[in-house]
């Protein structure tokens, strides 16, 4: 991992500054010593401010609660979620912010766009940003799904136009922001050795740890941006409270065996959609039976989440009457898709393929830019 190429080769980097650190559980260095003790510890280093995002510095907190300050052994964790403070001051009591977080690939994620807000931050007001590189569990080689619209740019649905799934690390998406939106930091990337963008999270050799609540295994990490929009729609369960997060889509009108077999006609790479039967005891449908599409990953690399995702939502739209996108949740939807065009050509009755192509052109601009920002 990066965090460990920056201990052997690269303190110096942070020779005689003020250090603040953003991370959270998934920083940890190969030895499984979490990054701010192993900072808070070293001779060399004068850490001095911890930041919390998301879910909290312990990554506890639900999506979309307030995280507080508050205090690890003697240091401040300062909140930059929900807390209001200003990156100014943030970032005035440090030189340097370094980051380690674990990233899952998708643009709906809001680390990443809190990390382009500091990354921005820290150019406006002539500060440093290190970047501790970490693996993207979906591989280094698919990009997928939409672009975000500049209606539609949030934390949840991107702040810049970034597909639904990038093909990046995260070290490398901070690399191509700050080139090609001009964001003008002093950003270095501390990057991973041994690592290939062909690599699969099995063959790292590390546990996952979970970055967040819902995502406690690698493959809800994976299925995070082939269900994601379909939960916000508030009409079919997707996994959440239960012991798969993000792997499932189902409903009580749902007849799993027709649709696991309609799906996997599709041929779609890298999945196997299998019948599941379960009540959820919290949430949507509770103590209701259920009859979900388990989404069995069979290639993550391969794994066309957006597509997926969009394949799913169209074989629901063209075979049960009971399925619905709320008037209520498409702004919701929309922001998640990064568009309101494949809300309207779900509505319309077209094809997961027509949708898919409608993205490609663009998609395609996308993939060839962001391979000058490639480092494995």
């Amino acid at each position: 991992m990066g965090v460990d190429v920056f201990l052997e080769h690269h303190i110096h980097l942070v020779t005689n500054a003020r250090v603040g650190l953003i991370t959270n559980p998934t920083g940890r260095t190969k030895t499984g010593i979490a990054t701010i003790d192993t900072l808070q510890r070293h001779p060399d280093v004068n850490l001095v401010a911890l930041f919390a995002l998301e879910h909290g510095i312990k990554a506890q907190a639900k999506a979309g609660e307030h995280v507080r300050d508050t205090q690890i052994d003697n240091l401040p964790v300062y909140s930059l979620y929900g807390s209001g403070r200003s990156l100014k001051s943030a970032l005035d009591k440090i030189d340097v912010i370094i980051y380690d977080i674990q990233d899952v690939g998708s643009r709906a994620y809001t680390y990443i766009w809190s990390l382009t807000k500091i990354i921005k931050a820290a150019g406006e007001y002539d500060k440093r940003v290190i970047v501790l590189d970490r693996p993207n569990p979906l591989g280094g080689r698919t990009v997928d799904g939409p672009i975000t619209g500049e209606k539609w740019r949030s934390l949840v649905g991107g702040l810049y136009p970034v597909p639904r799934v990038y093909g990046l690390t995260v070290g490398e998406l901070a690399r191509y922001l700050n080139r090609e939106h001009l964001l003008a930091c002093s950003l270095t990337v501390v990057p991973m050795e041994g690592y290939q963008r062909n690599t699969r999270w099995a063959d790292i050799g590390r546990a996952w740890v979970e970055p967040s609540p819902n995502i406690p295994s690698l493959e809800s990490a994976v299925c995070f941006a082939a269900t994601g929009t379909i939960g916000a729609l508030g009409t079919v369960h997707i996994g959440i409270g239960t012991d798969m997060p993000f792997q499932i889509a189902g409903a009580p009108w749902i007849n799993a065996e027709k649709s696991t077999r309609a799906l996997n006609a599709m041929q779609l790479p890298g999945v196997h959609f299998q019948p599941l039967i379960f009540e959820p005891d919290t949430w949507l449908f509770r103590n209701k039976k259920v009859q979900a599409i388990f989404l069995h990953i069979t290639d993550p690399i391969a794994f066309r989440s957006t597509r997926t995702e969009v394949a799913i939502l169209a074989h629901l739209a063209a075979t049960y009457p009971e399925f619905k996108i709320p008037k209520d949740r498409y702004e919701r939807f929309d922001q998640a898709m990064g568009t309101r065009a494949v809300r309207e050509a779900l509505l319309k009755g077209d094809t997961a393929r027509e949708i898919w192509e409608r993205w490609e052109a663009e998609l395609e601009k996308f993939a060839t830019v962001r391979e000058k920002y490639f480092l494995y």
